[in-house]
């Protein structure tokens, strides 16, 4: 099933732009990238978005910002989450996470996201946690 905009009522495209706004303004300047992803069924739906933060101004492709906030839509219907992965100078990274639930998103807890990214999905067992990352609490949004 694909999504369009002409299946979207105004209320889930304000949203999905606030969304999408708000994973922008939580980081501050330098390389960023978020990962919205949506699971339903068995499967999960990944839209990856790059994206440079220079003061007031966000810089990402529009048509990926489009992507974005049709993941986000779907993510909000069916469930599913997003990460903001910084890239900082010295090429070691942070990573923060949301679950989202009915076009909010629920900031994760720094243990919560260090789980999420040291667990295997599928036989749940351990894994070591990357080189030179740093698992952090995300923010609440501004949306």
């Amino acid at each position: 099933m694909a999504i369009t905009s002409h299946d979207r009522t105004p209320y889930e495209v304000e949203r999905s732009a606030a969304l999408l706004m708000g994973f922008l303004s939580a980081v501050g300047n330098g390389c960023h990238h978020l990962v919205v992803a949506a699971s339903a069924n068995g499967a999960t739906l990944p839209v990856s978005v790059p994206f440079h933060n220079d003061g007031e101004t966000s810089e990402l492709d529009p048509d990926d910002a489009l992507e974005a906030m049709m993941a986000l839509t779907l993510a909000a219907m069916v469930g599913g989450g997003a990460v903001i992965r910084t890239i900082r100078t010295d090429q070691t990274s942070e990573v923060m996470g949301w679950r989202l639930v009915e076009f909010y998103a629920k900031p994760l807890s720094a243990s919560e996201i260090f789980a999420a990214y040291c667990t295997d999905a599928v036989t749940g067992e351990l894994i070591a946690p990357e080189w030179g990352v740093d698992y952090m609490a995300a923010p609440h949004l501004v949306v």
